[in-house]
């Protein structure tokens, strides 16, 4: 199990308090938000970019990517995102 999935179960069962992430139509899920800017941050990373404040390593450690390119890591997160996405779809 990932720490991702950990932390996915850890906030289910009530034993972790996500922080509330606020915009200007009302608070949004946390861990969506998570995604979202992991997200953008491979996609920049894929195109040779960095990013300040993250490296590839923890977001490999963290989801449990498998790869050596961000771009690699990438196509494996899009679908993380999407089974996300599916399971709290009515959420």
């Amino acid at each position: 199990m990932t720490q991702f999935e950990q932390a996915l179960q850890a906030a289910e069962m009530g034993t972790l308090s996500t922080p509330i992430v606020s915009t200007s139509k009302g608070n949004i899920d946390y861990f969506g938000y998570q995604l979202a800017v992991h997200e953008f941050n491979l996609k920049i990373m894929s195109k040779g970019m960095t990013c300040r404040g993250i490296k590839l390593k923890d977001l490999k450690g963290y989801y449990g990517l498998k790869g050596k390119s961000a771009g690699d890591c990438l196509i494996q997160f899009q679908s993380l995102v999407e089974s996300y996405k599916a399971r709290f779809k009515n959420n």
